[in-house]
């Protein structure tokens, strides 16, 4: 840069200036795409799909901790009603879509 006129160093400065925005686009555009897939690789509805018999193992152990608990005959049923509806929900959801 020493033997370059002044107008000759604004221009490679701009130049690199310009470069280093479209390499930060770039990693930003990957880090989002990045972030896109994680998210939704972490989405519940999705980790139940990937994982039936894990979610299985862990909704049969919250059922045994939260019957242990709770002393009201009640709430076995109510739980299930509950669960019932939320798939019921989630089934028409998938349907629309």
């Amino acid at each position: 840069m020493k033997n370059m006129t002044t107008e000759e160093q604004i221009s490679a400065i701009q130049i690199e200036r310009n470069d280093a925005r479209q390499d930060l686009r770039d990693t930003l555009t990957e880090v989002n795409a990045k972030v896109g897939r994680a998210e939704g690789g972490m989405r519940p509805d999705h980790v139940i799909e990937s994982h039936p018999v894990g979610a299985s193992l862990m909704a049969g152990a919250l059922g045994f901790l939260f019957g242990s608990i709770v002393n009201n005959r009640g709430a076995g049923p109510v739980v299930i009603a509950a669960l019932l509806g939320f798939a019921i929900s989630k089934h028409a959801t998938n349907d629309q879509d």
